[in-house]
């Protein structure tokens, strides 16, 4: 029994077909090649699913609930932009299907905790990254006002 048709829903969505490839201009992949990332746009099937992932993974962390008393800290100020910079690259990786990273004879996997860590060190491209998938994501409705 087909239940989306039933229900007036759409159809499960392949979200590799929603996937891009995305060449970030003066990178390469460790062989001398240009970087080609696999990605998926913001808004997207994979972006959402990423989203509810990391929302779940903060909750549980605990820190978001905590409060804190009075001014940061210079340090604290520090620590937290590290997480939320780590926070980012983090919901990048999961939005990433792929790369063509090599160390210079054999490819390196494309795993979420390896993405993270050049999302986390290359902070340029982890910015160009999420300009591209905004861009390439699907565009928001303008409200009708009076």
């Amino acid at each position: 029994m087909d239940f989306a048709k039933l229900t007036g829903q759409p159809a499960v969505i392949d979200e590799s077909l929603e996937a891009f490839e995305f060449k970030p201009e003066g990178y390469e992949n460790g062989a001398g090649e240009p970087l080609v990332l696999t990605l998926h746009p913001a808004g997207g099937t994979r972006f959402k699913k990423a989203v509810r992932k990391m929302h779940i993974k903060v909750t549980r962390s605990g820190k978001e609930a905590e409060e804190t008393s009075g001014d940061m800290t210079e340090d604290e100020l520090e620590a937290e932009i590290r997480t939320q910079d780590s926070r980012t690259s983090e919901l990048l990786a999961r939005c990433c299907d792929g790369w063509n990273m090599t160390d210079g004879k054999k490819p390196i996997p494309y795993t979420v905790e390896n993405g993270t860590e050049l999302f986390k060190q290359v902070e340029p491209l982890r910015s160009e990254v999420d300009g591209a998938m905004t861009a390439r994501g699907k565009s928001t409705k303008a409200k009708k006002t009076a």
